[in-house]
């Protein structure tokens, strides 16, 4: 044990095997009292800077939760294994690339624009403020859990709709569709 202080107030112990133990809540300090390392108590450590942490290496493994109250600011690739979960009323700003699967969905922190290179898999609601724009030549909306009724876009023609399926007004009743190729059918209950 080393004791430091006219009244021993930081004690300095030797742990066999393991290493040194500094006392209670005690620092060690670098160039001033503003950057130091302590636990304020048996369960946190603190590492302070008044300015600047820095740390390097090839990699840096955090095996916890990270709470993050500042800017994240990244010059590398992110990647995760689990989700991100973006809060209401907090979006994505990007000037470059953002990658979700296997899609890449470039970004424009300018326009407000999100456009998406491949497909999407939302598995919740999407709000969107103002344009939709489906780039591709033959894109394809697709409605229902498998996906049984489909819109395509046909290039400088208009949109299809799928197979013996029906555009509907008010209830079932009332719908125009195609039950077979080549007639049209425009039903009513009542009158048209």
């Amino acid at each position: 044990v080393l004791h430091f202080g006219v009244d021993s107030d930081v004690i300095l112990t030797h742990v066999p095997d393991t290493g040194l133990l500094l006392n209670s809540t005690m620092a060690i300090q670098f160039n001033d009292a503003s950057q130091f390392i302590n636990a304020p108590s048996a369960t946190v450590l603190d590492i302070n800077a008044t300015d600047e942490i820095e740390l390097n290496a090839t990699l840096v493994d955090v095996n916890a939760n990270l709470d993050v109250s500042g800017t994240y600011t990244g010059a590398g690739l992110m990647t995760t294994g689990g989700n991100i979960v973006i809060p209401n009323a907090i979006g994505i700003s990007s000037g470059g690339v953002v990658s979700i699967g296997a899609t890449t969905a470039n970004t424009s922190a300018t326009d407000g624009a999100l456009t998406v290179a491949g497909g999407l898999g939302v598995v919740a609601d999407v709000s969107i403020g103002d344009d939709l724009r489906l780039i591709s030549d033959a894109a394809v909306l697709g409605f229902g859990a498998d996906t049984d009724v489909t819109l395509t876009h046909v290039a400088d023609t208009g949109v299809l709709l799928n197979a013996a399926m029906v555009v509907q007004f008010r209830d079932s009743a009332i719908n125009i569709g195609s039950p077979a190729d080549g007639d049209l059918d425009i039903n009513a209950d009542d009158e048209i």
